[in-house]
């Protein structure tokens, strides 16, 4: 008796998909959520009927600016490698992974990278190999913080994570880095 009910593999692949974006935009929600302000430990007694508002300055700039948190706007750049080579760790790929990643991140200098997500993409005979194209996504995310150790956190799997990308017209060897910075 055969288990296969007749749906094509990539139907259950979506079901983690959706889970896993679903946890990124958990991440972001709560990441981007302002936190109450925490009441005065030393209150002034004041008397509202004679209050001087020379003792009750106005707020200053850095008491009214936002507090930290992930923007929630992304940038997404691309880098274009020997997907095989890179999942071997051939050192030329490695040091070629640098320099596209530093080219393309060069516009950011001086902002920290929170949360990167990796798309990857390696197809077969012109189709998405989905395993590869995770084992390649997996092998950037890798790299990243060797590459820009001041622009990328260490890797952890819950910080920089790798995908697979099956879009139609994404050429094998493309990996796609979306990421989330910190508020400044």
């Amino acid at each position: 008796m055969s288990r296969n009910s007749g749906r094509p593999a990539g139907t259950y692949l979506a079901g983690w998909l959706f889970a896993d974006l679903l946890l990124v935009i958990v991440l972001v929600v709560l990441g981007s959520e302002m936190p109450a302000a925490a009441p005065d430990p030393h209150p002034t007694p004041t008397d509202t009927a004679t209050a001087d508002p020379s003792r009750n300055p106005s707020p200053t700039p850095s008491d009214t600016s936002r507090p930290g948190g992930l923007d929630p706007v992304t940038v997404s750049v691309g880098i274009r490698l020997d997907a095989d080579a890179l999942i071997a760790g051939r050192p030329s790929e490695t040091a070629e992974l640098a320099r596209q990643v530093n080219e393309e991140i060069k516009p950011y200098a001086g902002r920290t990278a929170a949360f990167v997500m990796v798309f990857g993409t390696v197809r077969s005979g012109g189709a998405v190999d989905t395993g590869r194209s995770d084992a390649y996504a997996t092998a950037v995310a890798r790299q990243l913080p060797q590459a820009a150790p001041r622009f990328f956190p260490p890797y952890s799997e819950k910080i920089i994570r790798g995908y697979h990308d099956s879009g139609a017209g994404i050429a094998s060897g493309t990996a796609r880095i979306e990421l989330f910075f910190l508020l400044s």
